[in-house]
């Protein structure tokens, strides 16, 4: 039986297990290394999954660039709970957060394009990125040899799946629309 996860927005109590969870990626050189400052000034960015024991399974961030362009950055599983979906659980949420602000285009620079792809994201180039390129990477000591594959999604073109498109949760209405069991 898969386990059910509790998909909500990080709180700042979240920051040091979402470092955390982090951190193994970061030594492999699959995600840019966040403080657990930079974690707490902008937790509101994150989405959470947290398992039935009560510690995070997962999380990713969707980070607004300007008028209509956001990125996906940070996103992890919990490499025990690798397989069961969560990944693609926690893109669709950013997804519809994204929607919900009116982001019209979401892209992820990623070593996993393909994780994307299956999810509606196209390959784009960096070109097409010009708020990455200046927010960020031209201040990034990998920029030279940047492994990360560009890909972008339009939001609004997008099949997000039912309980994502209407608040994440398909059963009974919550307190807060984000807090829902998937």
């Amino acid at each position: 039986m898969r386990p059910s996860f509790q998909l909500r927005p990080a709180r700042l109590y979240d920051a040091a297990e979402l470092h955390a969870l982090q951190q193994p990626f970061v030594a492999q050189g699959l995600l840019l290394p966040r403080s657990p400052r930079y974690l707490c000034e902008n937790i509101r960015d994150y989405v959470v999954a947290v398992a039935p024991d009560g510690r995070l399974a997962g999380g990713g961030a969707l980070h607004f660039l300007d008028g209509d362009v956001a990125e996906v950055q940070s996103l992890a599983v919990a490499p025990r709970f690798r397989g069961a979906g969560l990944g693609s659980r926690l893109v669709s949420a950013l997804l519809a957060s994204a929607r919900e602000h009116q982001a019209w285009k979401v892209f992820a620079l990623t070593h996993a394009p393909e994780f994307f792809l299956r999810l509606g994201f196209t390959r784009t180039v960096m070109a097409e990125l010009p708020q990455k390129l200046t927010h960020d990477c031209l201040g990034c000591p990998k920029l030279a040899n940047c492994q990360q594959v560009p890909v972008i999604a339009d939001v609004f073109a997008l099949r997000l799946p039912a309980a994502a498109s209407s608040g994440f949760g398909a059963e009974a209405p919550l307190e807060q629309p984000w807090e829902a069991a998937v």
